[in-house]
């Protein structure tokens, strides 16, 4: 469920970190360390967060070494 959720986060382009906190309270945890525990590495996670930084963090890295 978590990982589905983060996947379908990712691909309606909202920021997954930005979100955790309350699929955290949803799912009862006191904190969101206790729902990190839920999140598994998967083939399609890996490539969503791939592309996120290849679009958003390289340009951020970018930017740096220009300054």
């Amino acid at each position: 469920m978590v990982v589905n959720r983060i996947l379908q986060w990712y691909r309606s382009g909202i920021n997954p970190q930005d979100k955790l906190r309350f699929l955290s309270t949803y799912m009862g945890h006191r904190d969101i360390n206790s729902t990190l525990v839920y999140i598994t590495v998967t083939q399609d996670l890996l490539q969503e967060a791939s592309e996120r930084f290849r679009t958003v963090g390289a340009r951020c890295l970018t930017m740096e070494a220009r300054s």
